[in-house]
C-alpha cells in the first residue's frame, strides 16, 4: 500500500509514496485543508460548505464538495479508505507519520515537558520546527479553522522560543538559521537570534473575536493561558512510555474537547500489570493544558480492599490538594463533597482516580463542572458510569511489546537482538508490568543482555523469582488480582486454575467443579468482570499465563491435594468423553476442533498428571483422542504427545499408547522427556 501524507504546516502538500499529488481548485484545497488540519476528526458538511463558500453558497455546492470527496479518494488510489465517510460529515483517518500536524504535536508536547537540557531534547525541539515550511494552509486557509491556525502558530511561538534559549546557552545559535527563515515568514516579521526570545507574544485576543462556533470545541491556547493556573499534583510521566499510542490518542482526542461530541468521563479497564495507571498519567501530562485550574491525581486502592480508599478520604486528598488547610476541612463525608463541589464549581479541572474498586467509590469525586474531565482506572469493569467512555485494555500484540521493551532498555534491536527480545516477550507472556520488571534487571547489569535473561526464565521454575527487584513484586502485583476475592469467589477461582485446556468454557467449569451451567456462567462472568480471566468469545474464557502461575502457588497453600485430584480428575474425564468434537460437551467452543488447543491441552494435562498422580487418566485421554491427534498434529507433535503418554504409562502400563509411539518413531527408540515443565506460564503460545 502506499505510503500516504498529508502537510498543511505551510501551503497545502498531499503525497503519496513521495510523489505530489495534484489538488487543482482552490474550493477544492480548502476543504481538503480543513480535514489535514483537524485529522481523526469529523468536519461536518455545513461546515466543509462555509469554509469553502464566503458568501451565498450555490444550491449544488453539497454535491460539489461530495464529488470534492470523491476526488481526493480517486487521486489516493489504494489509500482512498483513509478519507472516511461517518453520521456528522466526513474524516481523514491518519497515523501521526502521515500528518505533519499530528507529527508536530506529538513533538511539541515532548519537547514541552523536557527542559532541552539534552541533545535528544534538542533535536525532538529542531525536528517539530523542522516540520514548518510557512504559515498552516497557507494560500487556502479555511474558514472555520481560524482558531485551529492561531493555536498550531501560537504552539510553534512558544518553542521557538525555547529552543532559541537553549540552542544560545550552548554557544549553538547558528544552527537554527533555516528555522528562524521559516519563523519570519510564519510570524509575519524577522526573528531575533541570540537572545532569549525570539518572538514576542501577541496580544491576548479575545475569544469573543474569533467565530462563535468554534469556541466549545477548541479553546485556544491564549484563553488558556490567561486563566489561573492551578495546583498540578500528577506523577511524573516516565520518559520511557511507549506503545499504547491508539488508546492514549483515543482518549486525548475524547478528554481534550477537540471532537465534535467530546466526553469527560474515561474508564481504563484491564488486569492487573498492564500499565493502566502510566497510560492514565501519560494522558493526564497531554491534557493538562486543556485543564488550567488543576490536575489532581488520587489513588484508592481498590486492588487491595483492606485498605481501600474511602469516598470521604479521597475527598480529604483532593481538598488538600487544591490548597485547603486541614482545619477547614470538613470531618463529615457530606460535607467534605459539598465543600469540594463548591470549590471547583465552573472550574477546568483534570481528576486521575486511580484503582477505583466500584462505581460507589468514584461517582462522588467526580468533578461536576461540565468543563472538568476525570480519568478512571480499575481492575473492575464500570460501565455503570454514566455518559463516560471506556476502554477495555487487552494486551499488547508482540510488536508493540517489542517498542515498549526497546524504549525501557533504550536500545534500538538488530537482528539477533530483535530475537532475543522477542523469545523474552514470549517468557513474560507480553505483560507490561513483567517487561519493565525484566528491563530494570538489564539496565542494573544483573544480566548482561537479553539473551541470558531470556534464558534464565526458561530453564527457572518460577519467573516470578527472576523478575523481583526491590520494592517492586511481579507475584504480588497479580495476587491481589484474586486474593481479596470473598472466601467463597477465591476459592472457585483458584480451582479454575486445575483445568488443564486453555479455553474454558462454561460447560467444562460447571463439569470440573460439579457446579450447576448457570453458577458456572454467572462465576466466569464475575471473574472476567474483574479481568481475572479474559473473555475470547462468547462463553469461553482464558487466564492470562503469568495469573495462572499466580493462582497455582495460592492452590498449593489453600486446596488440599486430594481436592486438587478430584477437580483435574473430573477435567480429564469430561474431555475424554467429549473426544474434543464441537457441541455440547466439547473442549473448546471453537466451530472447529483446534490443534493448538488439543496440543497444549495434552500437554498441560501431562503436567497435572505427573504432579498429582493421574497418570492413567492422562493415558486414557491419549487413546480416546487418537484421531484427533493423528488428524490435527504434525508428525513432531504427535511423537511429543506419545513419549508424554509413554513416561506416563510406566506407572501404568497400555500395549495401545507403546504401539502407537512404536509407529510414530518407525521402530526408533524414543529419546525419554525429560518430564513436564514445571511452569506452565512459559506455554503462551
Amino acid at each position: 500500500m502506499s505510503f500516504i501524507r498529508f502537510d498543511v504546516l505551510g501551503s497545502l502538500q498531499v503525497r503519496s509514496d513521495g510523489t505530489l499529488v495534484q489538488l487543482t481548485g482552490r474550493k477544492y484545497r480548502t476543504v481538503v485543508s480543513y480535514l489535514a488540519l483537524q485529522p481523526e476528526h469529523s468536519a461536518a458538511m455545513e461546515d466543509l460548505l462555509n469554509a469553502a463558500w464566503e458568501k451565498k453558497r450555490p444550491s449544488s455546492a453539497n454535491h460539489q464538495v461530495r464529488k470534492m470527496i470523491s476526488a481526493l479518494r480517486l487521486s489516493l488510489d489504494d489509500g482512498w479508505d483513509l478519507v472516511t465517510t461517518s453520521q456528522e460529515g466526513y474524516m481523514l483517518k491518519l497515523t501521526p507519520k502521515q500528518s505533519d500536524v499530528s507529527e508536530f504535536r506529538r513533538l511539541y508536547d515532548r519537547a514541552m515537558s523536557s527542559s532541552l537540557a539534552s541533545d535528544e531534547d534538542l533535536s525532538t525541539a529542531y525536528s517539530a520546527l523542522a516540520l514548518w515550511r510557512g504559515r498552516p494552509c497557507e494560500g487556502s486557509e479555511p474558514r472555520g479553522q481560524e482558531l485551529r491556525i492561531f493555536e498550531l502558530v501560537e504552539q510553534h511561538r512558544v518553542l521557538l522560543n525555547k529552543t532559541v534559549q537553549a540552542f544560545h546557552e550552548r554557544g549553538r545559535s547558528d544552527e537554527l538559521t533555516s528555522i528562524l527563515h521559516v519563523a519570519s515568514k510564519i510570524h509575519g516579521h524577522p526573528v531575533r537570534r541570540g537572545s532569549d526570545v525570539a518572538v514576542p507574544a501577541p496580544p491576548v485576543q479575545p475569544v469573543s473575536s474569533l467565530p462563535v462556533h468554534n469556541v466549545p470545541h477548541l479553546p485556544s491556547s491564549a484563553a488558556r493561558d490567561s486563566s489561573p493556573v492551578g495546583p498540578s499534583c500528577l506523577p511524573r510521566d516516565l520518559h520511557d512510555f511507549a506503545g499504547r499510542e491508539r488508546e492514549v490518542d483515543e482518549l486525548e482526542k475524547l478528554l481534550s474537547g477537540d471532537g465534535p461530541h467530546p466526553l469527560l468521563v474515561a474508564t481504563i479497564h484491564g488486569m492487573g500489570g498492564l500499565g493502566k495507571t502510566t497510560i492514565a498519567v501519560r494522558l493526564a501530562h497531554k491534557l493538562a493544558r486543556h485543564y488550567p485550574d488543576g490536575q489532581h491525581f488520587v489513588s484508592l486502592d481498590g486492588s487491595a480492599s483492606s485498605s481501600t480508599a474511602s469516598v470521604s478520604s479521597a475527598l480529604g486528598v483532593l481538598l488538600r490538594q487544591k490548597g485547603v488547610p486541614d482545619d477547614e476541612i470538613p470531618s463529615s463525608e457530606e460535607g467534605r463533597l459539598a465543600q469540594w463541589r463548591t470549590l471547583t464549581a465552573g472550574q477546568r479541572l483534570l481528576v486521575v482516580l486511580d484503582d477505583a474498586c466500584s462505581i460507589e467509590q468514584v461517582e462522588p469525586l467526580i468533578p461536576p463542572s461540565r468543563d472538568s474531565a476525570c480519568v478512571i482506572t480499575s481492575r473492575i469493569i464500570l460501565n455503570g458510569i454514566d455518559g463516560a467512555h471506556h476502554i477495555s485494555l487487552g494486551l499488547p500484540d508482540e510488536d508493540e511489546c517489542l517498542k515498549m521493551l526497546s524504549s525501557m532498555v533504550d536500545q534500538r534491536f538488530d537482528g539477533s537482538q530483535t530475537q532475543d527480545a522477542r523469545a523474552l516477550i514470549q517468557m513474560c507472556a507480553n505483560l507490561p508490568l513483567a517487561l519493565r520488571l525484566a528491563a530494570a534487571r538489564i539496565s542494573t547489569r544483573d544480566f548482561l543482555d537479553l539473551r541470558e535473561l531470556s534464558n534464565r526464565l526458561s530453564s527457572s521454575a518460577s519467573a516470578f523469582s527472576e523478575l523481583e527487584v526491590p520494592g517492586r513484586s511481579l507475584v504480588g502485583r497479580l495476587m491481589t488480582s484474586f486474593t481479596y476475592l470473598e472466601e467463597f469467589d477465591h476459592d472457585r477461582y483458584l480451582r479454575l486454575s486445575l483445568l488443564p485446556c486453555p479455553e474454558m468454557d462454561e460447560t467444562s467449569v460447571a463439569a470440573s467443579l460439579g457446579v450447576s451451567p448457570d453458577w458456572a456462567r454467572r462465576a466466569c462472568r464475575r471473574f472476567a468482570d474483574r479481568a481475572l480471566l479474559q473473555r475470547t468469545r462468547s462463553g469461553t474464557y482464558q487466564m492470562h499465563p503469568l495469573l495462572l502461575h499466580a493462582a497455582h502457588l495460592e492452590v498449593q497453600k489453600s486446596i488440599p491435594r486430594e481436592e486438587q485430584r478430584r477437580i483435574a480428575r473430573a477435567a480429564l474425564h469430561h474431555y475424554k468423553a467429549s473426544y474434543g468434537l464441537v457441541g455440547a460437551s466439547r473442549i473448546s467452543p471453537s466451530p472447529s476442533a483446534d490443534g493448538n488447543v488439543v496440543l497444549r491441552t495434552l500437554t498441560r494435562s501431562a503436567e497435572l498428571a505427573a504432579c498429582l498422580g493421574l497418570q492413567e487418566e492422562f493415558v486414557d485421554l491419549c487413546v480416546a483422542w487418537e484421531g484427533l491427534i493423528s488428524r490435527l498434529l504434525d508428525t513432531r507433535q504427535q511423537e511429543a504427545v506419545w513419549n508424554l503418554a509413554l513416561d506416563a504409562s510406566r506407572q501404568h502400563s497400555n500395549g495401545s499408547v507403546r504401539a502407537h509411539l512404536k509407529e510414530f518413531v518407525r521402530g526408533r527408540e524414543p529419546a525419554r522427556p525429560s518430564g513436564p515443565r514445571p511452569h506452565p506460564y512459559l506455554d503462551v503460545s
